[in-house]
Protein backbone atom coordinates (compact mmCIF):
# COMPACT_ATOMS: atom_id res chain seq x y z
CA UNK A 1 0.00 0.00 0.00
CA UNK A 2 1.11 3.30 -1.05
CA UNK A 3 1.72 5.88 1.58
CA UNK A 4 0.48 8.92 0.38
CA UNK A 5 -2.82 9.76 -1.78
CA UNK A 6 -3.56 12.67 -4.18
CA UNK A 7 -6.81 14.36 -4.72
CA UNK A 8 -7.52 16.61 -7.77
CA UNK A 9 -9.71 19.48 -6.43
CA UNK A 10 -10.02 21.89 -9.48
CA UNK A 11 -6.87 23.56 -10.01
CA UNK A 12 -5.09 22.29 -6.75
CA UNK A 13 -3.41 18.97 -5.76
CA UNK A 14 -3.86 17.91 -2.67
CA UNK A 15 -1.24 14.63 -1.45
CA UNK A 16 -1.87 13.81 1.92
CA UNK A 17 1.30 11.22 3.32
CA UNK A 18 -0.87 9.39 5.65
CA UNK A 19 1.96 7.51 7.24
CA UNK A 20 5.53 7.76 7.90
CA UNK A 21 7.06 7.35 4.51
CA UNK A 22 9.97 5.03 3.68
CA UNK A 23 12.74 6.80 1.06
CA UNK A 24 11.61 4.58 -1.74
CA UNK A 25 7.97 6.20 -1.78
CA UNK A 26 9.71 9.59 -1.54
CA UNK A 27 10.92 9.42 -4.73
CA UNK A 28 7.65 7.77 -6.29
CA UNK A 29 5.98 10.63 -4.53
CA UNK A 30 8.16 13.66 -6.08
CA UNK A 31 7.55 11.81 -9.39
CA UNK A 32 4.25 11.11 -9.24
CA UNK A 33 3.25 14.97 -8.03
CA UNK A 34 5.62 16.72 -10.67
CA UNK A 35 3.44 14.69 -13.42
CA UNK A 36 0.12 15.63 -12.45
CA UNK A 37 1.32 18.64 -12.37
CA UNK A 38 2.40 19.20 -15.38
CA UNK A 39 -0.13 17.25 -17.20
CA UNK A 40 -3.00 19.06 -15.61
CA UNK A 41 -4.22 22.52 -14.79
CA UNK A 42 -2.60 22.65 -11.70
CA UNK A 43 -1.22 25.68 -9.99
CA UNK A 44 -1.07 24.84 -6.41
CA UNK A 45 -0.34 21.97 -4.28
CA UNK A 46 -1.16 21.28 -0.53
CA UNK A 47 1.10 18.87 1.33
CA UNK A 48 -0.85 17.36 4.09
CA UNK A 49 1.56 16.12 6.59
CA UNK A 50 -1.12 15.42 9.37
CA UNK A 51 0.25 11.60 9.32
CA UNK A 52 3.93 11.80 9.66
CA UNK A 53 4.80 11.38 12.94
CA UNK A 54 8.48 11.57 12.31
CA UNK A 55 10.67 13.44 9.54
CA UNK A 56 14.29 13.28 8.78
CA UNK A 57 16.73 15.51 7.03
CA UNK A 58 16.29 12.83 3.99
CA UNK A 59 12.65 13.72 3.87
CA UNK A 60 13.01 17.37 4.18
CA UNK A 61 15.37 17.70 1.31
CA UNK A 62 13.60 15.74 -1.06
CA UNK A 63 10.24 17.68 0.22
CA UNK A 64 12.63 20.58 -0.46
CA UNK A 65 13.44 19.40 -4.12
CA UNK A 66 9.76 18.87 -4.61
CA UNK A 67 8.93 22.33 -3.81
CA UNK A 68 11.45 23.60 -6.72
CA UNK A 69 10.49 21.43 -9.06
CA UNK A 70 6.85 22.61 -8.64
CA UNK A 71 7.94 26.30 -8.63
CA UNK A 72 9.94 25.28 -11.49
CA UNK A 73 6.19 24.10 -13.38
CA UNK A 74 4.42 27.22 -12.19
CA UNK A 75 2.77 25.89 -8.95
CA UNK A 76 2.62 27.70 -5.41
CA UNK A 77 3.21 24.80 -2.82
CA UNK A 78 2.05 24.94 1.01
CA UNK A 79 2.88 22.51 3.74
CA UNK A 80 0.20 21.63 6.03
CA UNK A 81 -0.50 19.66 9.31
CA UNK A 82 2.86 19.60 10.58
CA UNK A 83 2.71 17.98 14.53
CA UNK A 84 4.51 20.07 17.35
CA UNK A 85 7.13 16.60 17.28
CA UNK A 86 8.26 17.17 13.75
CA UNK A 87 8.32 20.83 13.81
CA UNK A 88 10.41 20.71 16.97
CA UNK A 89 12.42 17.60 15.21
CA UNK A 90 13.16 20.74 12.32
CA UNK A 91 14.41 23.35 14.69
CA UNK A 92 16.65 21.05 17.23
CA UNK A 93 18.36 20.06 13.81
CA UNK A 94 18.25 22.86 11.96
CA UNK A 95 16.27 21.79 9.11
CA UNK A 96 15.06 24.43 7.11
CA UNK A 97 12.53 24.23 4.03
CA UNK A 98 13.39 26.89 1.76
CA UNK A 99 10.69 27.97 -0.80
CA UNK A 100 7.75 26.27 1.20
CA UNK A 101 4.64 27.96 2.79
CA UNK A 102 3.10 26.77 5.82
CA UNK A 103 -0.25 26.02 7.33
CA UNK A 104 -2.11 24.68 10.09
CA UNK A 105 -4.33 22.79 8.23
CA UNK A 106 -5.56 22.23 4.74
CA UNK A 107 -8.19 23.84 5.04
CA UNK A 108 -6.32 27.04 5.65
CA UNK A 109 -3.64 25.86 3.01
CA UNK A 110 -6.22 25.86 0.24
CA UNK A 111 -7.37 29.35 2.03
CA UNK A 112 -3.73 30.59 1.40
CA UNK A 113 -3.82 28.99 -2.32
CA UNK A 114 -6.56 31.09 -2.93
CA UNK A 115 -5.43 34.22 -1.50
CA UNK A 116 -1.51 34.01 -3.44
CA UNK A 117 -4.06 33.92 -6.81
CA UNK A 118 -5.86 36.88 -6.08
CA UNK A 119 -2.72 38.38 -5.56
CA UNK A 120 -1.08 37.36 -8.64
Amino acid sequence: MQSFSTFSLGSVLLVSIEEDIEDREIRRLQDQVSEQVSEGRIDGVVLDLQGLEVMDSYFAEKLAELAAMLKLLQAKVVVAGLSVPVVMTLLDFDITLPGLDFALDAEQALFHLQCRRQED
